[in-house]
Parts: structure tokens; sequence; C-alpha cells
């Protein structure tokens, strides 16, 4: 059974905003202004890391595609 790991990585990493690309870059800047914020950074082993932000005023979680866009329909599942 393979160990459990998520306790060893802190959920945002401190340099985070150089894994973005450009337009994902681009797209939380913008987002910003509107209360979304980076919440943490999924980092599956062997796959591209999943951004995750979150919008302190209606408390909706989403994922920052490559392209740059929201996906608010995830289907994520976030732990308490």
């Amino acid at each position: 059974m393979e160990q459990e790991q998520r306790g060893k990585m802190s959920p945002l990493p401190e340099n985070f905003h150089k894994r973005l690309n450009t337009d994902q870059l681009l797209a939380l800047r913008l987002v910003e202004n509107y209360g979304w914020g980076m919440k943490f950074v999924r980092r599956p082993s062997n796959q591209k890391p999943t951004f995750v932000i979150f919008n302190n005023n209606t408390h909706q979680y989403a994922v920052l595609d490559e392209d740059g866009t929201l996906n608010i329909e995830t289907g994520i599942k976030i732990r308490n």
C-alpha cells in the first residue's frame, strides 16, 4: 500500500506563480479583483498539477484550466 503524502507538502507552494502558464497567470490576476484567490495545488505523481481557486465572496471552488478559464463544474472533491 502506498503511504499517504499529502501531509508532507504545503497546500500552496511558495512558487506556485512560476508553475502557471501565461494564460493561467493572466486569468488569476483578473479574477483576483472579484474575490478569487489560489487555494491549493493538487500535485499527483506523474501528472500535471491542478490549480484550485476559491471565491471568498461566493464560497465557490473552481479549477484554473490551462487555457485560463475557470472551471466551476469540475466535480472536484474538497475535504474539510
